[in-house]
């Protein structure tokens, strides 16, 4: 009872964790990995074998004969080697086409004392007659775990015909895979990279990329190179509003004129600090290079938030000013 208690908080955890803008667990995968050599045996804990050291090792294809011999399959959290994960939480799915859950002898959660969510009829079906094969799970840790490539979960499946597949994907309730990290309150980053081991033929891993910096504009108008991550991290160096990433490979020479952006938010306005053109793209109002954004309440409304402090101190048009701040 104490196990399941604990894993509907998890669940709730989840549900509430601020929204997935790039945290620890950024770009981080969930793959796959068999090794042929290995023979299933039920007294086995397959969560301690030796596994490859880094994505591009990992292997995807597994002859194994056909309904004959189990082919150990590993699901696996991974990360690029500059990453600092931090993972307390896994949400996933799994898709396959085999024909019974007959074909799938044993599996098994992976990690610190690890405890599972699962779908009513997992691994093998969710119970959505129009995602057959397909079903998801949620396994979370006593603490956390900060390796770049560890296991969270083992299979041993057997293949019922050449075309045979089996790999990670989405959750299917809600189409969304995540790793949760250990902040307070967790963050969660949502996961695109996914994995799939064949029967007699290559399978395939979207391993993961590592980042590539460019300009961010913090909230004080001032350019510097960072990674997104780094950049938008709203507990990090720049407070609850964190930066404004500009972008992949983008530079601050010549400089970007970092300033403030007024946006409409609701009833009120919202500001950010960032390019003139990210604030076009946000369809907003840029004051000058250098402005800042103030903490205060949005004049006329209830609404408490960000807005452009200095605007009023800039030449402007009346109808401008009078759209910003009325």
């Amino acid at each position: 009872m104490f196990q399941r208690i604990l894993l509907i908080g998890c669940a709730l955890a989840i549900a509430v964790a601020t929204p997935a803008l790039g945290f620890r667990n950024k770009g981080g995968a969930m793959l796959v990995h068999t090794n042929d050599a290995v023979v299933y045996t039920s007294s086995d804990d397959y969560c301690v074998s030796t596994l490859p050291g880094t994505c591009e090792e990992l292997v995807t294809r597994t002859d194994k004969p056909l309904e004959e011999a189990e082919a150990l399959i590993w699901c696996l959290a991974v990360f690029a080697p500059e990453a600092d994960p931090g993972v307390t939480t896994v949400q996933f799915g799994v898709t396959h086409n085999l024909p019974s859950a007959d074909y799938i002898s044993n599996y098994s959660p992976c990690g610190p004392n690890p405890l599972e969510l699962p779908d009513g009829g997992w691994p093998f079906s969710g119970g959505n007659p129009e995602l057959p094969g397909q079903s998801g799970n949620l396994v979370t840790y006593s603490e956390p775990v900060y390796d770049q490539l560890f296991p969270f979960y083992w299979f041993a499946v057997i293949g019922s015909l050449s075309d045979t597949y089996f790999g990670t994907r989405t959750y299917p309730a809600t189409d969304e895979a995540k790793f949760v990290d250990d902040g307070n309150p967790p963050r969660e980053d949502l996961i695109d990279r996914f994995g799939i081991v064949r029967w007699a033929a290559e399978g395939e891993n979207s391993c993961p990329v590592p980042e590539v910096p460019g300009a961010c504009c913090t909230p004080w108008a001032t350019c510097v190179i960072l990674t997104e991550s780094e950049c938008t991290d709203t507990q990090g160096q720049f407070g609850l509003k964190g930066g404004s990433y500009l972008g992949d490979g983008t530079t601050c020479d010549p400089f970007p004129n970092c300033g403030a952006c007024c946006t409409i938010l609701g009833e009120g306005r919202d500001c950010t600090v960032t390019s003139p053109a990210k604030c076009a793209e946000m369809d907003g109002w840029f004051s000058y290079s250098g402005s800042r954004c103030t903490y205060s309440a949005v004049p006329e409304s209830t609404m408490v938030g960000w807005y452009c402090g200095e605007i009023a101190a800039k030449p402007s048009s009346w109808g401008i000013l009078k759209s910003l701040f009325r």
